[in-house]
């Protein structure tokens, strides 16, 4: 007997999820998804900054497991059940900015994300912290828009990547001017939507749209490439949804969208960017934004910053992925 083709024929979740991880941004309220660093890991990460200022060593080579640290472990650990079993993400309140020099705040934000797992390299160049930060500079339409002060379409980081990152964070140490406000959708609800008032579409959201790859991967890559929005790993959901990148990978490869491919994205976006689906909030000042990237879409309003450099919206972000190379492509 032959194997199944995993295009043709690719497992899927059948019937709705009954479960908190299809959540509607309405019915959520704030101690649904705020975790407190309480005074038993806040003191553990003091240690770990008296350490480093007797002996530094750079951020990229800080291991949890080089300091005591069994407090935040427990606190990560409930955070990471979570990102897996519960909403699919989390406000990690709070590292205090003001009182700790802006490099040891990078210095603990990398050990607390790295109790989760891994960080890895967020390009081809193997950029490992990345600041989310408009510095006044112009950009076209291959510039990640993270970089802009445009606002975000509802998305997952590296949808169209080989290995996209199993967790996102992002550590907020300025917020902008006016605008630049967070939001969330739950692929799980989406996927529930589907099935219960679009059943015709759902098998066309497990095969594959041709994706932009944008401009951060090496030189001579393939400008596009091939992945269904859904796909089911270790019997969850995971989405890859960016309709942007979607658009573009068919405007670049010449290629026409299938009416129901065109239908299932639209109406996917439509949902994600709903009011009645989605959560909005501001991250403030040494807030920990962290979600999970396979079955977490976010997005971002647009925002006008200010003109002092030192005031600018800057969050710094780190991709985490355990079982592979910590390279771009995994």
């Amino acid at each position: 007997m032959g194997t199944q083709d995993p295009i043709l024929n690719p497992r899927m979740l059948r019937g709705t999820v009954k479960s908190s991880r299809a959540w509607h941004g309405p019915d959520l309220k704030d101690e649904d998804f705020v975790v407190k660093l309480d005074s038993d890991c806040m003191a553990e990460l003091e240690n770990v900054l008296a350490e480093q200022r007797r002996a530094p060593v750079p951020t990229l080579i800080l291991e949890p497991k080089h300091f005591p640290l069994s407090s935040c472990a427990k606190v990560m650990e409930g955070v990471r059940q979570r990102l897996d079993q519960g909403l699919g993400f989390v406000i990690l309140d709070r590292l205090p900015v003001d009182r700790w020099k802006q490099q040891e705040v990078v210095d603990i934000y990398w050990l607390l994300g790295s109790l989760i797992e891994q960080p890895v390299a967020q390009e081809w160049s193997g950029k490992m912290i990345y600041d989310v930060r408009y510095e006044g500079q112009g950009y076209t339409a291959d510039t990640r828009t993270a970089l802009t002060p445009e606002g975000l379409d509802m998305h997952n980081d590296s949808s169209m990547g080989e290995a996209p990152a199993n967790y996102i964070s992002l550590l907020c140490l300025q917020t902008a001017q006016n605008g630049g406000k967070s939001s969330l959708s739950s692929a799980y609800a989406a996927h529930n939507h589907f099935v219960a008032e679009h059943p015709e579409l759902v098998d066309r959201l497990y095969q594959p749209f041709y994706r932009d790859k944008q401009e951060y991967q090496p030189a001579g890559a393939e400008r596009t490439n091939w992945y269904p929005i859904f796909s089911v790993d270790n019997d969850n959901l995971r989405i890859r949804f960016n309709s942007r990148v979607i658009r573009r990978g068919y405007q670049k490869t010449s290629q026409i969208l299938d009416n129901a491919g065109a239908q299932a994205v639209e109406i996917m976006n439509n949902f994600l960017i709903d009011p009645a689906h989605r959560h909005d909030f501001w991250m403030e000042r040494g807030q920990i934004q962290i979600l999970n990237n396979r079955s977490i879409v976010h997005g971002r309003t647009p925002y006008v910053d200010f003109e002092e450099p030192e005031k600018r919206r800057h969050l710094i972000r780190l991709w985490l992925r355990a079982g592979d190379r910590r390279q771009f492509r995994g």
